[in-house]
């Protein structure tokens, strides 16, 4: 019985200490990334558009588009931070942008006779002179939604 139950703690030792560790944190942060593409593309949906999951399916392999949105002859690719605290620097958007243009130049015959739009979607409100004034410039859309928990 005494060594049940110090196998027990000993179990249980582990657990806690795998809680604490940086690789369980990064996993609840990719399934709260997760959750807040599926928030943002059933929104979408809601709105009318056909949207591919491009970074749930892809995984790391999306190359920076999250969702992509198809809606008549209008193309929308979307990435998704869910950073409730982390404000969104500009060298994100300008990533965004090369990871867009990219995207459109492998994918040409797809987006060839669609209007393609471009939008960052963060959970952080807090947005900088300079990022606001990087979207204006670069024709992007940048909008703030709330994290559904």
């Amino acid at each position: 019985m005494i060594f049940q139950l110090i196998k027990i703690l000993r179990i249980f030792t582990k657990l806690r200490k795998k809680r604490k560790s940086k690789h369980f944190l990064e996993i609840t942060n990719k399934q709260k990334g997760d959750k807040y593409e599926l928030q943002i593309g059933k929104e979408y949906q809601n709105n009318g558009y056909k949207v591919y999951f491009k970074g749930l399916k892809e995984g790391k392999s999306d190359n920076g588009i999250d969702l992509v949105a198809y809606k008549g002859d209008e193309a929308v690719l979307i990435q998704c931070k869910n950073w409730e605290r982390t404000q969104v620097k500009q060298e994100q958007l300008r990533i965004f942008l090369g990871d867009c243009t990219s995207y459109i130049e492998k994918n040409q015959r797809v987006f060839a006779n669609k209007t393609i739009r471009r939008v960052f979607v963060t959970s952080c409100e807090n947005i900088d002179y300079g990022v606001k004034k990087f979207v204006e410039e670069n024709e992007m859309e940048y909008l703030v939604v709330a994290y559904k928990k």
